[in-house]
């Protein structure tokens, strides 16, 4: 495994990404938005289901896809309990834990690594019941061949980890206020973070700048807006305040688009 495995990112609308490393697929919040995904829930390919919580914006189409796709749902142990007794594959987990999915046929290549993040937002699973915390999540990948997981490499700060594998890091932030310890997730060294915008029910564009700082990832993505009026935003005016006040580089896409690293480790 090298630094040249293939990396893409897709945005289907709201909350709702492909990111694929190698041949391994994740989506995060399934939630197809009529006038706005590009596509239907019968036409989305995956091997992983990411939940931040259990709004219906967020999870909609997760049971649909998950079955369709033999899919793995990760999310927060109460959601989690939610979707298993719906008859899909979960992984459930919490604030602060990590767990490691296999990417790749060889069962000796290193798996990748999830971690939970904290995302202050409320949560109730689809039937109203409680949902546990709303979440975020960091996916890590190696690309020199060097193990993730506790169980394959000496136990060091998860920082050392990721260097010694010389880690890939995207963070979706999923429905969140903007929080302090965004600084410590920055110091993982993340390559994309993908932060709602929206205002409202989540941090808006002033705060997102607030955020980017923090995390000093390489690019950023914009999620959780113009699904409908009420947290409708200025994507373009957006994009010149990132390069105005900080140091990383706005990708805006638009729903159905993909962006890809290239050879010279720029996305676009």
């Amino acid at each position: 495994m090298s630094d040249k495995q293939n990396k893409s990112l897709t945005w289907f609308g709201h909350n709702c990404f492909q990111f694929v490393w190698g041949t391994a697929r994740f989506l995060t919040d399934p939630f197809l938005a009529e006038g706005v995904a590009p596509c239907s829930a019968n036409e989305i390919q995956t091997d992983y289901i990411l939940v931040s919580h259990g709004h219906g914006d967020h999870c909609s189409d997760a049971i649909q896809i998950a079955k369709r796709n033999n899919a793995t749902i990760i999310t927060m142990a109460e959601m989690a309990s939610f979707f298993a007794k719906q008859g899909v594959k979960v992984e459930p987990m919490n604030i602060g834990g990590a767990v490691y999915v296999p990417v790749d046929d060889d069962p000796d290549a290193p798996k990748g690594q999830i971690l939970m993040t904290q995302a202050p937002h409320s949560s109730t699973t689809p039937n109203g019941e409680p949902g546990g915390n709303s979440a975020g999540f960091v996916l890590s990948f190696s690309q020199n061949g060097a193990h993730l997981s506790p169980d394959r490499v000496p136990i060091k700060p998860m920082k050392a980890t990721l260097a010694d594998a010389f880690a890939f890091s995207i963070y979706f932030a999923c429905d969140s206020g903007y929080f302090s310890e965004m600084k410590w997730i920055g110091e993982f060294g993340i390559d994309v973070a993908v932060l709602p915008i929206g205002d409202r029910y989540t941090m808006g564009p002033a705060l997102s700048l607030d955020a980017i700082n923090a995390l000093a990832p390489r690019y950023v993505v914009p999620s959780h807006y113009n699904t409908w009026s009420p947290i409708r935003q200025d994507v373009a005016k957006w994009a010149d305040a990132v390069q105005q006040f900080t140091r990383s580089k706005p990708l805006a896409l638009s729903p159905g688009v993909t962006v890809c690293e290239k050879d010279d480790l720029q996305w676009e």
